[in-house]
């Protein structure tokens, strides 16, 4: 990435650190999900819906706190409003919530990597180094978000907290790839300002 590129994302990623504790906090409840599966359905369809509900406040501080090119696209701004409405509803509608599980987790999962996709994407014609992490990344969110709405309601209860688990590492890995390209961004930034 020359400096003239740099330039043109006008401002510093001052909030990379967020996506990293996205990005950790996904990765350690998929992996909490596959080490003790939720006891029962709806208490695990709340639990999905404030999950989901912190993502989208961390992301939609993130987006609206930086003027930077690659976190405040107003996609990703509607992508972190979605996640707010879906958490809500997950937590305080859970007859919704059990029912609509699947289809809500697929079209979660869908639309995040949709967006992580397109970050990657803008990363990479950028010429930010490694991005193709983050669009791998998005490309298993949705191959997992299609496998999910195939037929989502043929899976069992366990096979759905399987892709949850699955979805969350996946999100979680690629949240922190995020973080340490938009640090890299960050980093680049301050020294082309430091050096005028």
């Amino acid at each position: 990435m020359n400096e003239r590129t740099y330039e043109r994302t006008e401002q510093m990623v001052r909030h990379w650190w967020l996506s990293l504790i996205v990005g950790i906090v996904a990765v350690a409840i998929g992996f909490i999900v596959l080490v003790n599966p939720a006891k029962s359905y709806l208490a695990f369809s709340v639990w999905l819906g404030v999950v989901i509900f912190v993502s989208g406040v961390l992301s939609l501080v993130q987006s609206l706190s930086s003027r930077n090119y690659f976190v405040s696209r107003g996609w990703i701004i509607a992508a972190s409003i979605a996640d707010i409405i879906i958490g809500l509803m997950l937590m305080f509608n859970i007859a919704l919530s059990a029912v609509m599980m699947p289809v809500l987790l697929g079209i979660w999962l869908f639309y995040r990597g949709v967006v992580l996709l397109m970050q990657g994407v803008d990363m990479r014609s950028y010429r930010v180094r490694d991005a193709g992490w983050v669009i791998f990344g998005a490309v298993l969110m949705i191959i997992i978000s299609i496998a999910v709405l195939w037929m989502p309601m043929s899976f069992g209860v366990e096979v759905v907290i399987l892709f949850v688990a699955i979805a969350f590492i996946t999100y979680g890995v690629s949240q922190i790839s995020l973080a340490f390209r938009l640090y890299d961004v960050h980093r680049r930034a301050k020294q082309l300002g430091s050096e005028r």
